[in-house]
């Protein structure tokens, strides 16, 4: 009887809370930012500052896609203004998608068609509007029962350029999509099918150079 009298007496002791006077005891610290418990089961607080969000995830926060929709342009207006002389940074939006320019991973802010989002002054907006002329057909006949022609077209797109933060038109352009193919040695079974693609950096830079250097109003 003796030692069951002790072990509750140390049970009880152990359970009770660790403030004074029967008090509910201070709640530990929490971090700001924990994840996952580490093997000590306790939260990891990170060392280092969370990430900024990757620069084309802003470039989409700024809405700079609003200016290309077809029931009229929505300027941005904190956008940067337009500078009477220098580079004029531009994104450029596809059917209402941004375009992203090869090696804009790390956004070189001296390349206009790279910027950040708050260096943005223009905005280009390319829409399809057809097929141009047929470039090549490309004919896959085996196996015979899976045969298929894919016809390979240019696409004629309009582009607009106008001021990001007015929203005013500075000009109204054509331009074709691809202007070569290459027939693929394979191709997934299918219908025969028309396709197209959008212009390319270069065709873009080519359009649009003149206005990203200011040589344009």
């Amino acid at each position: 009887m003796v030692v069951l009298a002790a072990v509750a007496v140390l049970i009880g002791l152990l359970g009770r809370p660790s403030g004074g006077d029967g008090g509910t005891g201070a709640d530990a610290a929490t971090p700001d930012f924990s994840v996952a418990p580490g093997s000590s089961g306790r939260p990891i607080t990170p060392t280092v500052p969370v990430p900024e969000s990757p620069v084309e995830t802003r470039l989409n926060l700024f809405s700079f896609g609003g200016l290309c929709q077809e029931d009229g342009s929505r300027p941005v207006p904190r956008a940067a203004r337009v500078s009477a002389s220098g580079l004029r940074p531009l994104v450029v939006h596809v059917n209402g998608l941004l375009h992203q320019f090869e090696g804009s991973g790390g956004y070189d802010r001296a390349d206009p068609f790279t910027p950040l989002p708050e260096r943005v002054q223009l905005v280009a907006c390319a829409q399809y509007e057809g097929l141009g002329k047929l470039l090549k057909v490309c004919r896959y006949h085996l196996p015979a029962e899976a045969s298929r022609e894919i016809s390979h077209y240019e696409g004629r797109y309009e582009v607009r350029v106008l001021e990001a933060r007015t929203g005013r038109m500075l000009g109204t352009h054509r331009i074709s999509g691809r202007t070569s193919v290459t027939c693929t040695p394979f191709v997934e079974r299918g219908a025969d099918t028309e396709e197209f693609q959008p212009p390319g950096d270069a065709a873009f830079r080519e359009l649009l150079g003149p206005y990203a250097r200011g040589e344009k109003p």
